[in-house]
Protein backbone atom coordinates (compact mmCIF):
# COMPACT_ATOMS: atom_id res chain seq x y z
CA UNK A 1 0.00 0.00 0.00
CA UNK A 2 1.40 3.34 -1.01
CA UNK A 3 1.13 6.48 1.09
CA UNK A 4 0.00 9.73 -0.30
CA UNK A 5 3.48 11.34 0.03
CA UNK A 6 4.95 8.34 -2.07
CA UNK A 7 2.33 9.13 -4.92
CA UNK A 8 3.03 13.07 -4.54
CA UNK A 9 6.63 12.30 -4.72
CA UNK A 10 6.04 9.76 -7.86
CA UNK A 11 4.13 12.07 -9.53
CA UNK A 12 6.28 14.81 -9.03
CA UNK A 13 9.06 12.57 -10.33
CA UNK A 14 7.28 11.68 -13.13
CA UNK A 15 6.64 8.07 -12.65
CA UNK A 16 3.93 6.06 -14.31
CA UNK A 17 3.06 3.77 -11.24
CA UNK A 18 2.24 6.85 -9.41
CA UNK A 19 -0.68 7.69 -11.68
CA UNK A 20 -1.73 3.90 -12.15
CA UNK A 21 -1.98 3.49 -8.49
CA UNK A 22 -4.35 6.92 -8.06
CA UNK A 23 -6.36 4.94 -10.85
CA UNK A 24 -6.44 1.39 -9.31
CA UNK A 25 -7.73 3.08 -5.46
CA UNK A 26 -9.85 5.69 -6.63
CA UNK A 27 -11.66 4.94 -9.96
CA UNK A 28 -14.59 3.25 -8.44
CA UNK A 29 -15.41 6.34 -6.15
CA UNK A 30 -15.57 9.34 -8.64
CA UNK A 31 -17.58 6.92 -10.41
CA UNK A 32 -19.82 6.40 -8.04
CA UNK A 33 -19.61 10.23 -6.79
CA UNK A 34 -20.55 10.97 -10.96
CA UNK A 35 -23.53 8.93 -11.15
CA UNK A 36 -24.86 9.98 -7.97
CA UNK A 37 -25.79 13.24 -10.01
CA UNK A 38 -28.07 11.26 -12.12
CA UNK A 39 -27.33 12.69 -15.27
CA UNK A 40 -26.83 11.38 -18.38
CA UNK A 41 -24.37 14.43 -19.80
CA UNK A 42 -21.71 13.34 -17.04
CA UNK A 43 -19.27 10.34 -18.06
CA UNK A 44 -17.15 9.17 -15.37
CA UNK A 45 -14.25 8.62 -17.76
CA UNK A 46 -14.10 11.64 -18.86
CA UNK A 47 -14.52 13.74 -15.53
CA UNK A 48 -11.88 10.84 -13.86
CA UNK A 49 -9.82 11.99 -16.70
CA UNK A 50 -9.86 15.59 -16.29
CA UNK A 51 -10.05 15.32 -12.49
CA UNK A 52 -6.72 13.15 -12.44
CA UNK A 53 -5.11 15.53 -15.15
CA UNK A 54 -6.09 18.78 -12.62
CA UNK A 55 -4.41 16.70 -9.80
CA UNK A 56 -1.31 15.81 -11.26
CA UNK A 57 -0.83 19.62 -12.78
CA UNK A 58 -1.35 21.14 -8.94
CA UNK A 59 0.71 18.64 -7.37
CA UNK A 60 3.77 19.49 -9.96
CA UNK A 61 2.69 23.35 -9.54
CA UNK A 62 2.90 22.85 -5.90
CA UNK A 63 -0.83 24.02 -5.30
CA UNK A 64 -1.77 20.66 -3.42
CA UNK A 65 -0.61 21.36 0.39
CA UNK A 66 -1.53 18.16 1.56
CA UNK A 67 -4.45 19.94 3.75
CA UNK A 68 -6.56 17.07 3.10
CA UNK A 69 -5.87 13.15 1.23
CA UNK A 70 -5.40 12.70 -2.03
CA UNK A 71 -8.47 10.86 -2.23
CA UNK A 72 -10.38 13.80 -0.95
CA UNK A 73 -8.44 16.25 -3.20
CA UNK A 74 -9.36 14.35 -6.00
CA UNK A 75 -13.05 14.03 -5.06
CA UNK A 76 -13.33 17.65 -4.61
CA UNK A 77 -11.82 18.52 -8.03
CA UNK A 78 -14.04 15.81 -9.81
CA UNK A 79 -16.81 17.15 -8.04
CA UNK A 80 -16.16 20.32 -9.36
CA UNK A 81 -15.74 19.51 -12.61
CA UNK A 82 -19.27 17.68 -12.52
CA UNK A 83 -20.87 20.66 -10.85
CA UNK A 84 -19.70 23.18 -13.96
CA UNK A 85 -21.27 20.74 -16.32
CA UNK A 86 -24.34 20.65 -15.14
CA UNK A 87 -24.38 24.32 -14.51
CA UNK A 88 -23.93 24.90 -18.57
CA UNK A 89 -27.16 25.23 -20.30
CA UNK A 90 -28.06 22.06 -22.37
CA UNK A 91 -26.91 22.40 -25.84
CA UNK A 92 -30.01 23.18 -28.34
CA UNK A 93 -30.62 20.52 -31.03
CA UNK A 94 -32.82 22.37 -34.13
CA UNK A 95 -35.07 21.26 -35.31
CA UNK A 96 -34.54 19.82 -38.83
CA UNK A 97 -36.73 19.77 -41.96
CA UNK A 98 -39.20 22.55 -40.19
CA UNK A 99 -41.56 22.90 -42.64
CA UNK A 100 -42.38 27.00 -41.49
CA UNK A 101 -38.70 28.12 -42.15
CA UNK A 102 -37.40 29.53 -45.33
CA UNK A 103 -34.74 28.31 -47.46
CA UNK A 104 -31.33 29.23 -46.45
CA UNK A 105 -30.64 29.73 -49.93
CA UNK A 106 -31.70 33.27 -51.43
CA UNK A 107 -31.81 31.64 -54.77
CA UNK A 108 -34.08 28.38 -53.67
CA UNK A 109 -37.09 29.52 -55.83
CA UNK A 110 -34.70 30.71 -58.74
CA UNK A 111 -33.42 27.16 -59.01
CA UNK A 112 -36.92 25.30 -58.74
CA UNK A 113 -37.77 27.09 -61.68
CA UNK A 114 -34.45 26.41 -63.30
CA UNK A 115 -35.19 22.67 -62.78
CA UNK A 116 -38.47 22.84 -64.13
CA UNK A 117 -37.79 24.73 -67.43
CA UNK A 118 -34.86 22.47 -68.52
CA UNK A 119 -37.37 19.66 -67.47
CA UNK A 120 -39.64 20.55 -69.66
CA UNK A 121 -36.40 20.52 -72.81
CA UNK A 122 -36.30 16.23 -71.66
CA UNK A 123 -38.25 13.64 -73.64
CA UNK A 124 -41.30 12.63 -72.72
CA UNK A 125 -40.25 9.87 -71.03
CA UNK A 126 -37.96 10.92 -68.77
CA UNK A 127 -39.94 13.88 -67.50
CA UNK A 128 -43.15 11.79 -66.72
CA UNK A 129 -41.12 9.09 -64.83
CA UNK A 130 -39.42 12.08 -62.98
CA UNK A 131 -43.49 13.50 -62.30
CA UNK A 132 -44.30 10.35 -61.10
CA UNK A 133 -41.84 9.93 -58.67
CA UNK A 134 -41.54 13.27 -57.00
CA UNK A 135 -45.29 13.16 -57.64
CA UNK A 136 -45.48 16.47 -59.34
CA UNK A 137 -48.05 15.30 -62.42
CA UNK A 138 -51.76 16.60 -61.73
CA UNK A 139 -53.17 13.06 -62.10
CA UNK A 140 -50.87 11.59 -59.35
CA UNK A 141 -51.60 14.46 -56.80
CA UNK A 142 -55.22 14.04 -56.95
CA UNK A 143 -55.14 10.35 -56.29
CA UNK A 144 -52.38 10.52 -53.63
CA UNK A 145 -52.37 10.50 -49.82
CA UNK A 146 -50.88 14.09 -48.49
CA UNK A 147 -47.63 12.30 -47.00
CA UNK A 148 -44.58 13.36 -48.65
CA UNK A 149 -42.93 10.23 -49.32
CA UNK A 150 -41.79 9.54 -52.70
CA UNK A 151 -43.65 7.03 -55.19
CA UNK A 152 -42.33 3.54 -54.75
CA UNK A 153 -41.15 2.13 -58.17
CA UNK A 154 -43.51 -0.54 -57.88
CA UNK A 155 -46.63 2.15 -58.20
CA UNK A 156 -44.29 4.04 -61.03
CA UNK A 157 -43.76 0.72 -62.43
CA UNK A 158 -47.50 -0.59 -62.46
CA UNK A 159 -48.60 3.08 -64.24
CA UNK A 160 -46.19 2.72 -66.87
CA UNK A 161 -46.74 -0.73 -67.06
CA UNK A 162 -42.90 -1.85 -67.18
CA UNK A 163 -40.89 -3.74 -64.96
CA UNK A 164 -39.70 -2.45 -61.43
CA UNK A 165 -36.10 -2.88 -61.66
CA UNK A 166 -36.94 -0.98 -65.69
CA UNK A 167 -38.33 1.77 -63.54
CA UNK A 168 -35.55 2.29 -61.16
CA UNK A 169 -32.69 2.13 -63.91
CA UNK A 170 -34.96 4.70 -66.50
CA UNK A 171 -35.50 7.41 -63.46
CA UNK A 172 -31.52 7.17 -62.24
CA UNK A 173 -30.55 7.68 -65.95
CA UNK A 174 -33.32 10.28 -66.40
CA UNK A 175 -32.08 11.89 -63.28
CA UNK A 176 -28.30 12.20 -63.72
CA UNK A 177 -29.12 13.67 -67.15
CA UNK A 178 -31.52 16.39 -65.19
CA UNK A 179 -28.45 16.98 -62.93
CA UNK A 180 -25.73 17.41 -65.91
CA UNK A 181 -28.17 19.56 -67.70
CA UNK A 182 -28.75 21.82 -64.59
CA UNK A 183 -25.36 21.99 -63.72
CA UNK A 184 -24.36 22.80 -67.17
CA UNK A 185 -26.87 25.61 -67.47
CA UNK A 186 -25.16 29.20 -67.77
CA UNK A 187 -28.17 30.63 -65.04
CA UNK A 188 -26.88 27.75 -62.57
CA UNK A 189 -23.57 29.40 -62.83
CA UNK A 190 -24.90 32.84 -61.88
CA UNK A 191 -26.46 31.63 -59.44
CA UNK A 192 -24.75 29.47 -57.46
CA UNK A 193 -20.98 29.47 -59.34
Amino acid sequence: MHSDEDIISGITNNQNWAVTVIYKTQYTSIKRMVYSFRNTRLEPEDIFQEGLTWTILNIRAGKFRGESSLATYLNGICRNICLKLLAKPDPVIPEENMETEEPENDNYYELLALINEIKRQMGNNCREIINLRFKQSEEIRETTPADNKLHGFDEIAQKLDITVENARQRFKRCLDQLREMIFAHPEYQILFG
